[in-house]
């Protein structure tokens, strides 16, 4: 449940991090391929499209939280932390060969504290490495589901009553 947490509370700074700047009237990308352009500022509402990562959309206006976006004939609303003013990187520069996706690579891009730079030396790459490794295998044990319930229960991100 620790690394849950842990995990949780990441995906919700990187999120909080990706929407810096997000202004009417400029463009904006998701960050997650898929991402579905919700009905309204509601983030179990029906979704009237499904938006992909490389494409610009239209900023309509900012409401709290809440973006309204132009997305071709469609218009609707995402949770600012899943959205990025600039385009996510498609391509893994990083010296580590990962099966990472592009979302992932998007927030590493954003760069890495102190903190994570002293591990790095200390640790070596070669264990680096592993600790990567591990931490996918852990990603990869947890749904979208269980983050959603997480989400909702601790009234985080999209559901943390910022509308």
């Amino acid at each position: 449940m620790r690394k849950f947490l842990l995990l949780a509370v990441l995906l919700t700074a990187v999120s909080l991090a990706a929407a810096a700047e997000l202004e009417a009237g400029h463009s904006a990308y998701v960050i997650h391929d898929g991402q579905p352009l919700l009905a309204d500022k509601d983030p179990d509402a029906a979704a009237v499209a499904k938006l992909k990562t490389h494409h610009e959309y239209t900023v309509v206006q900012i409401s709290g939280r809440w973006v309204e976006l132009k997305a071709g004939s469609a218009t609707g609303w995402v949770y600012e932390g899943n959205l990025s003013r600039e385009e996510p990187p498609d391509v893994n520069n990083s010296a580590f060969s990962t099966q990472a996706s592009p979302t992932t690579l998007s927030a590493a891009a954003r760069g890495i504290d102190d903190d994570a730079k002293g591990y790095a030396d200390r640790k070596g790459e070669a264990e680096s490495a592993n600790d990567v490794v591990w931490m996918e295998q852990e990603n990869d044990a947890i749904s979208k589901d269980d983050v959603r319930a997480y989400l909702k229960e601790h009234k985080l991100g999209e559901y943390s009553g910022g509308k």
